[in-house]
């Protein structure tokens, strides 16, 4: 499109004029009025209004086949549009187009931009596409379908010309040039808003109280080229980065590890000090003991021998008064005291007898009573015990009837007759006196039972009990086997069931798998039928109808069955045939090259004649050939020579012709002749004519005059000069001859002419007239011989298409080898099918027979132990049969042991009974005579006291009196012995002690050793104090114990460590291995990386510190990033793309204020940063919008941390690559918040400002349409502005659009576009919002059938006043 020049009348702006889809989706060829630039597509969910809006807009002016649907990037595949339901051929063609008109005064302009599909159903993939921008017309210049086909990509370049054809990104250019006169950076802006309008969720957003994020998603955002400039050098982190992730990964592995190894290794040191600290302590505590053992030896031998001497005067005095005693027992008087003494003692002894007997007597009684208590209560327990007996008999004869048993089989406990004690009264003796009364008393007597017969009755039941034991366990293996057998029988009925199950399903799927295979076949035969016939009619046709097959054989195609049986057959003919047209297409092809080049000389040729000619009928004189002159040469400073002169009237016509000739040949004719007549400019390249050297005679003064133009800057007088020093067929300087011959020193030519040409004017108006008439005659035979040749490229052309086209139409042999491929597969399911279905049906076959046979012997065996065969019976036969052993041999125990421990203690305590009452009789007459033996002894000793007189008393008492007193020494004298014994006894433990101690302290002081080495050895074990704690290790064991205790962690145990082990590695493998072993007593753990074998403490501080290195590292690239692109390029941008917004919001209240209702209610938007923006992102942008070379160092540093704060935030909130990162932490819209205010008058009359929160749904969607239109009128009038001219096309795309608004509020909104100057396309379910406003507009209904395929469209135009039908 050329620009429109000073005096022309400038174009008025694009609007839509028609548009076309052509074979894409369930479209055929449709093309579509658009003429004026305003259309609504409607009809009910489902009709396809949508899907046609999407076809056509943005997609003609984009080219993005990601961008089709209106809900977003990649919602609707162009792939499906194309291929589902569709059952042509191979490959499908398809367009959408638009045409754009505008007008330059009377002239009409058209721009027809669209794109076409290639879409391949075997691959199921869009295989090609291709976009064209084009100042021709669909349908009259070109057409998109020819003989119903539509053309493809080769064809349509051939139709328009290469340039016109163009990939994605260039397309866009080339739309953002043409159509908007703006770089495709912005028009990429422009596409964005766009699709944020077209969405049709807008409407439900703006419900939603979205208007003001839908107006942040339309503000052109951030170049992503800048983007990705500045992702690509965040990727080059990415090797550090992945460095950081692998130590961070092993940092964090090492340091889980070393958390419970440093409690490992602290509670192994501090168990290991502590052993030798307590050992230490141990053996210092021996050698304490010994020493207070060796003191208390001294102290306990010295008591032993106080004592030893104690015992010594205390013998001394025993033998004193052993003398004195036996001096008094000699005298004569000490006779008659021993007789009466001796009496006494025979009294005192009669005495004591009767009390014994009387206190036996009441004891043997007491002991009768309790033998007849014990026999009540052994009678008590037994009976207690046979009655729990006779219970678990019962329990025992319940459950056998269970288990399928006799209850008969279980013994019958004996009953116990109820008895009680009796009591029979008699009179016994209680007082010594021989004369008192018996006393009258009751005793009683145990109940009279038969304890043998009661014991062999038990002993049969016992008996009976074991027998029964023994049938229940014999029951509970009968009843085990039996269930086990029952449940393997049922997990083989449901193993049978299932192969029975797989084994029908296998059949199905066999007989499927066949059905598919004969199927398969057909299909074979079916494609391989069709494809041979192509293949036969495309040898047949085209260039190669006049070939025959029998002279080629590549060409003719295999035989049917070769292609059913062979997979190759179809390919290798495939290739046959290529390689076969591959061998004749350079010859087409050369003969285009040929005619192709041929036109373009004949096109060179008359373009250079129409030049000339143009320039010769516009009066310009034409120009000597010699010499040709490459440099710009101004008429201000000199004239060429033949120009400044005329030929001497006396001249004749052949001397002017000859002396012309020899001016040409010389280069004079042509030369320059500057203002003054000298070379100006010694490095010009301008053959120049100076005035030198002398006058010559003759010269050419003789023969030619000056005749300068008016206004030459060269006077008369230096052309004579000039020509005077120009020999005239003379020997000196240049001379020339009037038959062409010159000279010029060694120099010399000559040249030939019928007529002068250029010297005087005449001459050079009858050569331009003469030129004239030989171009004119020449255009003429070239115009002829070019359209020959027009004519011969064409059917090259033709011819080379042809046979081009004929290749491409070879029948393609992908679906033949996929039917192959499939009834391959096929038959291989089918037999593999088979083949599973026989193994399986004999498996299933021989797994039944099995289990029938397993099921009649269970059933028979269980019949023969009368059970029932099922296994819930089984196992309830069996639980009562363990219960019934259970209580069974509880019940032989109960008799065994209880019971018949029972009656044998029954009988014992019978048998006491009677025992002790026999001895009761013998009691009591020892009793009685005892007593009477007391009273004769007594009245004996009493008569002989009064014979013997008082001096028998005093030497009685002093008797008494040493023998007292020798008694009290011998009472004395044990003690003191014993005294004595038990202090050299202790003295002799006391040495003993310290022998063991001393003993033992030798071992302690080897224990101690070893203890304190093993604690040193393990503060040496590699690597195990650094685990352990922080500080250096000290020289000294003690102090390096006191370290330990000052530093308290939890202890871990080793099994714990030995499993973290595992863990540890398994993360570092690949990147370091561990190694565990063992150094004394200590678990060591080796880790081997890039520096080495290393303690795991040391390794994982190493590791850490390269961690912090690396990420230390990683902040430097960061600050380069930042320093080389961030801080001056990148907020450039962003400071520019903030600007634009600034101006589009500014343009938007311009447009909001004057979009004024009826009622004076309009809107004004303020766009300023966000409340929930940090101090930090505020402060940011004002430092962004100022210019890099005006910000300070603390500045940009401050820029710097605030941008790095958002891009690590963002990175750790989300997932995705940098692009995306950088994309969302960078977008400047999320910095600021738009707020949409309403302005009107309140009910009293007076302004009002209200948020768009306090409106109702209908007002807040009539507003928020309101202020998207306005953002679209602002965001054009910027692109018109930026392009410097008004030419762009205003286009504003809605679907589903004005969802619940009636139809004069609509009516008002397209009223609103039309005074925003803005055209559109807007998709609604019904309705019409008709409007005197709007001058034309065109109504779509769009139908589809329920169920069907195709569209059909309905079309009406309103025309301002009416609706008419379309005239077509």
């Amino acid at each position: 499109m050329s620009e429109p020049s000073a005096h022309e009348v400038p174009p008025t702006r694009w609007t839509l004029h028609r548009g076309g889809i052509v074979n894409v989706w369930q479209y055929a060829v449709e093309e579509f009025d658009l003429s004026g630039g305003r259309v609504i597509f409607q009809g009910t969910n489902g009709s396809g209004k949508s899907r046609t809006l999407e076809l056509l807009l943005p997609l003609c002016l984009d080219g993005d086949l990601r961008q089709i649907g209106s809900k977003g990037y990649d919602t609707v595949s162009m792939r499906r549009l194309m291929l589902d339901d569709y059952t042509g051929g191979p490959n499908r063609i398809g367009y959408a187009w638009i045409e754009l008109r505008r007008t330059a005064g009377a002239r009409e302009e058209f721009l027809t931009s669209g794109i076409g599909i290639k879409a391949s159903a075997n691959s199921q993939a869009i295989g090609d596409s291709w976009r064209f921008v084009t100042d021709r017309r669909v349908g009259e210049d070109f057409h998109l379908v020819v003989d119903g086909t539509p053309v493809g990509a080769t064809q349509l370049r051939d139709l328009l010309g290469a340039d016109c054809l163009h990939d994605e990104e260039p397309f866009r250019a080339r739309i953002a040039e043409l159509v908007y006169g703006i770089p495709a950076v912005r028009y990429a802006d422009l596409l964005h808003l766009q699709r944020t309008l077209r969405n049709p969720d807008v409407g439900l957003k703006v419900l939603e109280g979205q208007l003001e994020q839908i107006l942040s998603d339309s503000l052109p955002p951030l170049d992503p080229a800048v983007v990705e400039q500045l992702a690509r050098s965040f990727e080059d982190l990415e090797s550090i980065r992945d460095n950081i992730r692998t130590l961070g990964a092993a940092d964090t592995a090492l340091q889980r590890f070393l958390a419970s190894y440093a409690g490992y290794a602290y509670s192994s040191l501090r168990s290991a000090g502590r052993r030798s600290v307590d050992a230490a302590k141990e053996l210092a505590g021996a050698r304490n003991e010994i020493t207070k053992l060796t003191a208390r030896l001294m102290d306990e031998e010295k008591a032993a021998e106080q004592a030893e001497t104690e015992v010594a005067a205390l013998e001394e005095q025993e033998l004193t008064l052993e003398g004195k005693i036996d001096s008094l027992k000699s005298s004569p008087a000490y006779d008659s005291l021993r007789d009466l003494a001796d009496r006494k003692r025979v009294v005192s002894a009669a005495r004591q007898a009767a009390v014994s007997a009387l206190k036996q007597l009441r004891t043997q009684r007491e002991h009768t009573e309790q033998l007849v208590d014990s026999v009540v209560a052994e009678l008590a327990r037994f009976t207690d015990d046979t009655s729990q007996a006779a219970e678990l008999a019962d329990s025992v004869r319940s459950r056998m009837r269970e288990a399928g048993l006799d209850p008969r089989l279980c013994p019958t406990v004996p009953t116990v007759p109820e008895a009680a004690a009796t009591e029979v009264a008699e009179t016994v003796r209680t007082s010594l006196d021989p004369e008192a009364e018996p006393e009258e008393t009751t005793r009683r007597t145990p109940p009279d039972l038969a304890p043998h017969w009661l014991r062999a009755a038990l002993a049969d039941a016992a008996e009976q009990a074991g027998q029964t034991v023994a049938v229940l366990k014999e029951r509970c293996a009968v009843t085990l086997t039996l269930l086990e057998r029952a449940r393997e029988l049922d997990t083989e009925k449901s193993e049978v069931d299932r192969l029975q199950r797989e084994a029908r399903e296998a059949q199905l799927e066999a007989t499927e798998s066949v059905g598919r295979r004969n199927e398969a076949a057909q299909r074979l035969e079916d494609v391989a039928a069709s494809w041979h016939t192509a293949a036969l009619h495309w040898s047949s046709s085209g260039p190669l109808a006049s070939v025959s097959t029998s002279d080629e054989p590549e060409l003719a195609p295999p035989p049917l069955a070769d292609l059913t049986s062979d997979v190759d057959a179809a390919r290798g003919a495939t290739e046959r045939a290529h390689a076969w047209l591959r061998g004749r297409l350079p010859a087409p092809h050369a003969e285009v090259v040929r005619a192709s080049r041929a036109v373009d000389e004949l096109d060179e040729r008359i373009e250079e004649a129409d030049a000339e000619l143009a320039s010769l009928q516009s009066g310009v004189d034409p120009e000597p050939a010699l010499p040709r002159s490459t440099v710009e040469r101004s008429p201000d400073d000199g004239e060429a020579f033949y120009r400044l002169v005329d030929f001497s009237p006396s001249l004749s016509p052949e001397d002017r012709a000859g002396c012309e000739a020899a001016l040409e040949s010389s280069g004079l004719l042509n030369a320059w002749v500057t203002a003054d007549g000298t070379l100006t400019d010694a490095a010009s390249r301008v053959l120049t004519a100076v005035v030198a050297g002398p006058s010559v005679s003759p010269s050419l003064a003789d023969v030619l005059v000056p005749a300068a133009p008016p206004g030459s800057p060269v006077s008369t007088d230096l052309v004579t000069r000039l020509l005077s020093r120009v020999g005239l067929d003379s020997d000196a300087g240049l001379s020339v001859s009037l038959d062409g011959r010159w000279r010029a020193g060694v120099l010399t030519g000559a040249m030939t002419k019928p007529a002068a040409e250029f010297v005087g004017a005449g001459a050079r108006e009858t050569a331009r007239h003469r030129r004239i008439g030989d171009l004119s005659a020449s255009l003429a035979l070239l115009a002829d011989e070019r359209e020959l040749a027009a004519k011969a490229l064409i059917v090259a052309q033709e011819h080379a298409a042809a046979w081009e086209h004929h290749i491409d139409g070879y029948p393609d042999d992908r679906e033949v080898l996929a039917a192959h491929v499939t009834l391959r597969a096929a038959s291989r399911a089918a037999d593999d099918a088979s083949a599973k279905a026989f193994s399986l049906r004999d498996k299933n076959s021989g797994g039944a027979d099995r289990h029938r046979a397993r099921q009649d012997a269970l059933l028979t065996d269980a019949r023969a132990a009368g059970l029932d065969a099922t296994a819930e019976s089984l196992q309830m036969a069996r639980a009562a049969a363990l219960e019934a052993r259970t209580t069974a041999e509880q019940l032989a125990s109960a008799l065994t042991k209880r019971c018949l421990g029972g009656v044998d203690s029954l009988t014992r305590s019978l048998d006491n009974h009677a025992r002790v009452d026999a001895e009761l009789a013998d009691v009591q007459a020892g009793a009685d005579r005892a007593c009477l033996d007391h009273a004769q002894e007594q009245a004996g000793y009493e008569e002989r006291v009064k014979a013997i007189g008082g001096a028998a008393e005093q030497l009685e008492r002093e008797l008494s009196a040493t023998e007292e007193e020798r008694a009290a020494v011998r009472g004395r004298l044990p003690d003191i012995r014993q005294k004595a014994t038990d202090a050299r006894v202790r003295a002799g433990k006391t040495q003993t002690q310290i022998d063991t101690k001393q003993a033992k302290t030798v071992e302690l002081t080897d224990r101690e050793t070893l203890a304190r080495q093993r604690f040193v050895d393990a503060l040496a074990a590699d690597g195990v104090w650094p685990a352990a704690v922080a500080q250096d290790l000290p020289d000294d064991p003690a102090e390096a114990f006191t370290v330990l205790t000052a530093n308290p962690r939890d202890g871990v145990s080793e099994d714990t460590v030995l499993s973290n082990l595992q863990t540890l590695q398994s993360t570092l493998a690949g990147s370091h291995d561990v190694i565990a072993q063992r150094s004394g007593d200590m678990l060591t753990v080796t880790v081997t990386g890039a520096q080495g074998p290393q303690p795991v403490a040391v390794a994982a501080r190493e590791v850490a510190q390269r961690l912090a290195a690396q990420r230390d590292l990683l902040s430097e690239e960061y600050q380069q990033i930042f320093d080389a692109f961030m801080l001056r390029d990148l907020a450039d941008k962003l400071a520019t793309q903030i600007e634009v917004a600034d101006d589009l919001c500014r343009r938007m209240n311009e447009t909001l204020d004057v979009a004024r209702s009826s009622q004076g209610v309009h809107v004004q938007l303020d766009w300023q940063p966000a409340p929930d923006l940090d101090e930090d992102m505020r402060q940011a942008i004002t430092l962004i919008r100022t210019p890099f070379a005006k910000r300070g160092d603390g500045q940009d540093e401050t820029l710097r941390t605030a941008l790095t704060e958002r891009i690590t935030s963002e990175r750790d909130g989300h997932s995705g690559d940098y692009a995306e990162v950088l994309a969302r932490a960078l977008d400047y819209r999320t910095w600021y918040r738009f707020t949409v205010r309403v302005k009107d008058l309140g009910p009293d009359g007076s302004p009002r400002t209200r948020r768009m929160r306090q409106l109702s749904s209908g007002e807040t969607r009539l507003i928020s349409y309101v202020t998207l239109f306005a953002a679209a009128s602002a965001f054009y009038d910027a692109v018109s502005t930026a392009a410097g001219q008004g030419s762009s096309i205003r286009l504003v795309l809605l679907d589903e659009a004005f969802e619940r608004l009636d139809e004069p509020t609509i009516a008002r909104m397209l009223g609103l576009l039309v005074d925003l100057d803005m055209d559109w396309i807007i998709t609604w379910p019904s309705g019409w919002g008709l409007s005197e406003k709007i001058p034309r507009m065109h109504i779509y209904d769009v139908l589809r059938p329920k169920g069907g395929s195709g569209i059909a469209c309905t079309h009406a135009i309103w025309t301002g006043r009416a609706i008419t039908d379309d005239p077509r």
